[in-house]
């Protein structure tokens, strides 16, 4: 399953991106590919959740930081 990230600090306007693609335990194919990017999955608020047959998408806040993270799936 493939996992792409994108990882911006709203302050400084630094960001990373890249794309996960390795077996990974059904269900923690997030928090495997934000842990490859220095993020803690738990610190994370969800604001945005979308799904459909052919991918699911995130896009969130990791608290106490200006960090904002898209994630998409590729299902």
């Amino acid at each position: 399953m493939k996992v792409y990230v994108q990882i911006v600090d709203s302050r400084t306007g630094i960001y990373q991106m890249g794309m996960i693609d390795e077996p990974v335990i059904e269900g923690f194919e997030i928090q495997n590919a934000l842990s490859h990017f220095g993020v803690d999955s738990p610190r994370v608020v969800w604001e945005t959740y979308s799904e459909s047959e052919e991918y699911s998408l995130r896009v969130g806040k990791v608290e106490d930081t200006t960090k904002i993270v898209t994630v998409i799936i590729l299902l």
